[in-house]
């Protein structure tokens, strides 16, 4: 397997594992410190995108503030920001319509979405592995979300709609950010994207308003949240589409729903059954044949 295949691989699966210790966190954020939903996005969004920002500057001055700013890098930088802002809001939207299982098998649907506009708009032709692998993660994401317990999925409209409307908003949150990430470094791009749409978030959701409760738990599951689940994620989910196609970046994600279910295991004294057992066999699945197909 080529060195960069497996850099590809490692970045996205760590991004999708970053994001699932992220909802552990969260968890225990709304639950015991008085986190809304609201809260988590716009403070997060704006604590990551400051750090990122001040990290940015650190290590290279200014280089990147004049280029940031220029017609054609901000209107790209602004849109990231809006798609981000966007995918997060409607997929909690679409677990308050329905439930976090239906939420999170509609937001599995985003390579689709990844792969029919690449076939579109470039002419790539749609690899069959890729469909197969991409029916494997849905398979091991339902299993451990619902835990063979088909009655937890509540299909209904709204719940639906807005979890297409997530996968497709974070579709474009892969595709898009793209050329200004090659031009300008992942940094500098995350950094301003996550600072103008927590700032919009603010505007709509003050944080100074907030009633959460600031102990020293929530402050070490806040800052986690801030540096893992979201600069550290974000950061190698873009990097990895260096190595790998969008749509392979998009699948390995599902690691996300695995490792928060693991870390509730060994944190929060879930129970892991058998059920959830093969679900993650068939997520391991997806990375192997792509490493293979990717090798071959």
């Amino acid at each position: 397997m080529e060195i960069k295949t497996i850099k590809g691989i490692a970045l996205a699966s760590t991004a999708g594992i970053c994001w699932g210790s992220m909802g552990v966190a969260a968890q225990y954020l709304m639950a015991e410190c008085r986190f809304t939903v609201l809260d988590l996005t716009s403070i997060r969004l704006l604590g990551a995108g400051i750090l990122l920002v001040l990290l940015d500057i650190f290590w290279n001055r200014t280089k990147h503030i004049k280029a940031v700013f220029e017609k054609e890098n901000l209107k790209d930088i602004v849109i990231y920001g809006f798609a981000l802002l966007c995918s997060q809001s409607t997929f909690f939207l679409s677990i308050s319509s329905s439930n976090a299982a239906t939420a999170t098998i509609m937001v599995l649907t985003s390579p689709l979405f990844i792969i029919a506009y690449l076939a579109i708009a470039h002419h790539r032709r749609i690899k069959l592995l890729e469909m197969i692998c991409l029916l494997l993660a849905m398979i091991g994401v339902l299993l451990i979300i619902t835990k063979g317990n088909w009655n937890t999925m509540d299909l209904s409209i709204a719940g639906v709609g807005w979890g297409l409307a997530s996968a497709m908003l974070g579709a474009v949150g892969t595709i898009q950010p793209g050329r200004v990430v090659r031009k300008l470094t992942v940094f500098p791009v995350i950094g301003w994207a996550m600072t103008f749409s927590g700032a919009a978030a603010c505007l709509y959701n003050n944080p100074l308003e907030t009633d959460v409760l600031w102990n020293t738990m929530g402050i070490v599951c806040y800052l986690h949240i801030v540096l893992c689940g979201t600069i550290v994620s974000f950061c190698c989910f873009l990097k990895s589409m260096e190595f790998i196609a969008p749509p392979i970046a998009s699948m390995l994600t599902c690691f996300e729903p695995l490792s928060a279910v693991v870390l509730s295991v060994v944190l929060l004294g879930a129970t892991f059954g058998v059920t959830e057992g093969i679900g993650a066999v068939c997520i391991l699945m997806t990375v192997f044949l792509l490493a293979r197909a990717r090798s071959g």
